[in-house]
């Protein structure tokens, strides 16, 4: 069991390092070739580190390997921004001091419990690569669109700054595709309907919740959330 464990944590870990080694070497790469804009460059790099949950995951046999790996990942993240340069190396415009290195161990943080929760105690692997689908691709979406065509503003008390309705609907539109395209090939749900239910109230939820989330904890908060809506709604339905 022990040996087990052991080899599916290094073999992720370097699944890991070679998706970071090629995808965000490789936007880093061309940034600094024609100098994308600030946000664009910003949301690949955050799309990059959205999709490593697949190969923390999807190549494992193993939950607790994979709880392994985000918490090796994160030790590794934290020394090397503290120790190396690596942060002036990215060259993204940090919003406050120690952005990337808080924004990682948040990341990576949510990633072990959304696994520990979806695949340890629940047994949906699926569900916990989905959670982190469902906030990271609309969250990118609900920025890029916010930005070029957000006109109807909304602000308040729950509201951080000002976010725009078109963002919103960006992040529900694209959040519903990206979880359908997925979720219906990886569920034990036999009614499309049902299906297209669950990914239409778990585009919902994490819509909401990014809406209102503050100081970037949208991050865990999105996340955990559509965890949550996953497994109720799935268990509800009648699956697993």
């Amino acid at each position: 069991m022990l040996a087990t464990v052991l080899f599916e944590t290094v073999k992720c870990f370097i699944l890991l390092a070679l998706h970071f080694g090629v995808l965000a070497v490789s936007v880093i790469l061309i940034n600094k070739k024609v100098g994308l804009p600030g946000e664009l460059y910003r949301k690949l790099l955050h799309l990059v580190s959205v999709f490593s949950i697949m190969p923390i995951v999807i190549p494992s046999s193993s939950w607790v390997a994979s709880v392994l790996v985000c918490l090796l990942f994160m030790g590794l993240a934290y020394l090397g921004t503290k120790k190396t340069n690596l942060e002036s190396a990215v060259d993204m415009k940090q919003r406050s001091a120690g952005e990337q290195t808080r924004s990682m161990l948040l990341l990576y943080g949510t990633y072990a419990v959304v696994i520990f929760f979806a695949w340890g105690l629940f047994s949906q692997r699926w569900a916990a690569v989905l959670s982190i689908i469902a906030w990271g691709i609309g969250d990118c979406v609900a920025a890029l669109v916010g930005k070029r065509f957000g006109k109807h503003k909304v602000s308040g008390r729950f509201i951080e700054g000002k976010k725009s309705i078109e963002g919103t609907l960006g992040m529900f539109v694209t959040t519903f595709i990206s979880v359908f395209v997925l979720y219906h090939r990886h569920t034990a749900l036999t009614n499309i309907w049902f299906v297209v239910l669950v990914c239409f109230w778990i585009a919902v939820f994490s819509s909401i919740t990014e809406l209102f989330t503050k100081h970037g904890l949208d991050t865990v908060a999105c996340p955990l959330v559509s965890m949550v809506g996953f497994i109720i709604l799935t268990l509800a339905a009648g699956g697993i």
